[in-house]
């Protein structure tokens, strides 16, 4: 996916006719070279979709969760491809080159969902610091002013963090917190075997649609998303799942189905 803004997908070209009020040409004008571009320009519904479907994760769900604006969308969007610096999440980072999600965290760390669902929306407090440094490999600095460029550092943490001993079996250890949460999704939202609803306890928040590419989810989202996509009644066809964990670990799902 790459944002080019041009008059060929300029929402104010009407069948080569602009209806906009740029430098380069007046209401009404025709356009004479579709890739030029001025300061009016607008992505039209096919660039739209294809910018907030293909963009990195972390900018199409912050801007699906209403957390950026799509001005912001667009600025953010041409300053990673320009290979500038852009703030991130460094749980939405560590999920991008970990594959682990807040889940994953807190089994990890020995504490509530809770704890970490918090240090992802508010900030880690400065008491956890060196607990969530130990635990993912990474230091200090990194966890409080995380960006586009610290995606190198962290895959370097990453090879530390996974070298580390039985970090396998810990992270498919289930505290009791997690053995409820996968009964509620077997039994409530999945109604699936519960060797699945266990691999599907571990996502935290997944926005898919039919759109987007497998690439760029951890191996449990996908389980996940293979799951449903597989299992809807004849002549139905899933095209959004929208699920997320809240801070008291209960889950939330919104399905949308197109029927033929």
């Amino acid at each position: 996916m790459v944002l080019l803004k041009s008059c060929a997908t300029c929402a104010t070209n009407f069948d080569g006719i602009c209806a906009g009020h740029g430098s380069l040409y007046s209401y009404g004008d025709k356009i004479t070279d579709i890739n030029a571009c001025c300061e009016a320009w607008d992505a039209n519904y096919e660039c739209f979709m294809d910018l907030t479907m293909n963009a990195p994760r972390f900018l199409r769900e912050a801007f699906h969760d209403h957390a950026i604006d799509y001005a912001t969308f667009l600025r953010s969007l041409e300053k990673y491809q320009a290979h500038e610096r852009v703030p991130m999440n460094i749980f939405d980072a560590v999920k991008i080159v970990y594959g682990i999600s807040l889940v994953d965290i807190a089994v990890l760390m020995d504490v509530s969902f809770g704890v970490v669902y918090r240090a992802k929306s508010i900030g880690i407090p400065t008491k956890r610091i060196d607990q969530f440094s130990r635990t993912l490999c990474i230091p200090p600095e990194l966890l409080l002013s995380c960006s586009t460029s610290d995606l190198s550092t962290l895959e370097e943490c990453r090879t530390e963090f996974f070298k580390q001993a039985n970090i396998e079996p810990k992270l498919k250890s289930m505290p009791i917190w997690q053995i409820k949460l996968s009964d509620i999704i077997a039994s409530v939202y999945f109604y699936c075997p519960i060797h699945i609803s266990r691999t599907i306890s571990r996502v935290d928040k997944l926005y898919w649609t039919s759109l987007m590419p497998r690439t760029g989810f951890t191996e449990s989202e996908r389980k996940m998303i293979d799951y449903l996509t597989s299992h809807q009644k004849k002549g139905q066809k899933l095209v959004e799942i929208d699920y997320s964990l809240d801070i008291a670990c209960q889950p939330h799902m919104h399905l949308s189905i197109h029927r033929s």
